[in-house]
């Protein structure tokens, strides 16, 4: 009998785990919660075992795939294009949402009873806001960190994006030796990677049960029961991040990657399970990483360039958030919301999307700022934190969609044969 392959495997075990977790909230049951909580160390250890590489991985990855690039202006190409993609599919996506935001809101408005109370709620916990939105940098703060002083501190410190500035900076120093002192840093890079992609598919073998006990903890601590008050927003972003899925990067795999919808859907699922689970796309990049080079054979350079810049800055379910919610504030605080409005807050989730530090629950804590370029109350940040955990493991789940498409988009840009998985 044929084993099921490993995307199937670890669709299954996250089925299991909601179903369990689900089960348990829903009957109260004392053992099955107890359960469904207990097993939380086991999935902690088994994502811990992927976020270990994530650093090196990163750093050996960009600057080998840099460096393969080799040609200046094949970097500039295979980056005005990567970052051209990114920009197109977070607009579309924003744009999306706001159409799906503006029906809800008139097909099912929050009855005025039902909106005092929430107000009441935002009002109470508006202090948690403030204390997490004084977390997130500036614009001006985020670009003056994009260069590191010390690039080992930025990786001690999780800084992404400061180190990823440093690698691809040092890639590119690298690409411009003499082919033989190039080669010798790059066969020691390439090593690396190969090394940790190896390391990498070892932990993955134990994704099924790891995605198990990370999504039934969570499915029996908030249950259905979480989304009563807030079912119509949270109800519209998940719909929204499905639409953008099926309607924006299914197209563009099949049209534009060229690959099969079903065995590319496969192939990516890995990278897309840890991803939901874990509410951290960079928990995904090394199942990401493994996936496009082993079983779609999108080369080192472009796989390596693409991914953990995607990983860091691509957040097209961020736009998707932000935009619902701010639709949703403005109906619940019966406030008008003008063409205006509507273009300053997309335009600061946008500039968010890119600028926000790693902090938890980083996407509703950045709605704060949108809100305020809109003139909406900041403080009914507070009122959706309670029900963020569904429509973070959404987003989540497709920004790991929208990496992957990316990479094979580029890939096939670059002229390269793609696997479909």
């Amino acid at each position: 009998m044929r084993t099921p392959n490993l995307s199937v495997r670890i669709a299954a075990g996250l089925a299991l785990g909601l179903g369990f977790g689900l089960l348990a909230s829903t009957t109260g049951s004392a053992w099955m919660i107890a359960v469904a909580t207990g097993v939380e160390p086991a999935g902690t250890i088994w994502i811990n075992g992927i976020r270990m590489c994530v650093i090196p991985l990163v750093a050996t990855a960009l600057v080998s795939g840099v460096g393969n690039i080799g040609d200046v202006r094949r970097l500039g190409r295979v980056g005005a294009r990567t970052f051209g993609l990114f920009f197109a599919t977070i607009v579309v996506s924003g744009l999306i949402a706001l159409t799906l935001s503006l029906f809800t809101v008139r097909i099912a408005p929050v009855s005025p009873e039902v909106a005092a109370s929430m107000r009441a709620a935002a009002r109470a916990a508006a202090g948690q806001v403030a204390e997490q939105t004084a977390q997130i940098r500036g614009i001006r703060e985020f670009l003056i960190q994009l260069v590191p002083p010390n690039p080992v501190k930025a990786a001690a410190d999780g800084a992404l994006l400061p180190m990823i500035v440093f690698s691809v900076l040092l890639g590119a120093g690298v690409g411009s030796l003499d082919e033989g002192s190039r080669r010798k840093v790059l066969d020691v890079t390439d090593a690396i990677v190969a090394a940790l992609i190896r390391l990498i598919g070892w932990v993955m073998l134990l994704a099924p049960i790891g995605v198990l006990c990370l999504a039934a903890p969570v499915a029996a601590r908030f249950g259905w029961e979480t989304l009563r008050s807030l079912a119509m927003f949270v109800l519209t972003v998940v719909l929204a991040i499905c639409i953008v899925a099926v309607v924006i990067f299914a197209p563009l795999a099949r049209s534009f990657a060229r690959v099969k919808l079903v065995p590319f859907s496969r192939a990516i699922t890995p990278g897309v399970a840890v991803a939901f689970t874990t509410g951290s796309s960079l928990a995904a990049l090394p199942a990401m990483m493994d996936t496009a080079l082993n079983r779609l054979r999108i080369s080192n350079p472009v796989a390596s360039f693409v991914l953990p810049v995607a990983a860091t800055i691509n957040r097209p379910g961020s736009i998707i958030y932000h935009t619902a919610a701010t639709v949703f504030v403005a109906s619940l605080y019966g406030l008008a919301l003008g063409p205006g409005q509507i273009a300053a807050a997309m335009f600061t989730s946008l500039m968010m999307t890119f600028s926000v530090a790693s902090i938890p629950s980083a996407t509703v804590f950045t709605l704060a700022p949108v809100l305020q370029a809109a003139a909406m109350p900041v403080e009914a940040v507070a009122l959706l934190l309670g029900v963020d955990r569904i429509p973070d493991m959404f987003r989540t789940g497709l920004h790991a969609i929208s990496h992957q498409t990316t990479a094979a988009l580029i890939a096939r840009g670059e002229g390269e044969d793609i696997a479909s998985g």
